[in-house]
């Protein structure tokens, strides 16, 4: 399942989430690792790596760009624990949003590829509903102990 951000296929930044990273062992941090797929276009240069993300970065970053999308002013922010991803989304207030992402290929001392493009607040709506797809079918996992 794939979420992705722009406006075009010269500008584009596409994240595909492959699976959880393990089966649920009942450890709410181990539980809830994804494996993800990274691909951007930008203009000229692109990019693709592999990454490991937290359910949780997900859900934050989708109550954050809920906000952004209804007002169209202020800033959805995500970055993950390790480091492979970080995008940050503003919105102008007039319908037109910025980002700006960083993707490397490897946690900790990667390549690191840095974009820059904007888009119309239509396809933001597009966006969120592709995350929120994602977060349906890949659900933070709540400890065992917790359900009871």
């Amino acid at each position: 399942m794939t979420f992705a951000f722009g406006q075009s296929e010269h500008e584009r930044v596409t994240v595909d989430v492959l699976s959880y990273e393990r089966p649920v062992t009942g450890e709410h941090y181990d539980d809830n690792w994804l494996i993800v797929a990274i691909s951007v276009l930008a203009g000229g240069f692109s990019g693709r790596a592999r990454a490991s993300i937290l359910t949780d970065e997900l859900v934050s970053f989708a109550e954050q760009l809920h906000p952004l999308c209804e007002s169209l002013n202020g800033t959805a922010e995500f970055s993950t624990l390790e480091g492979q991803l970080s995008l940050k989304l503003l919105g102008d207030g007039r319908g037109h949003i910025n980002l700006k992402g960083e993707v490397s290929d490897r946690a900790g001392l990667g390549n690191t590829l840095s974009f820059t493009f904007e888009f119309d607040q239509t396809l933001l709506q597009r966006s969120i509903h592709e995350l929120d797809s994602v977060i349906r079918a890949f659900p933070v996992r709540i400890e065992e102990a917790n359900k009871s």
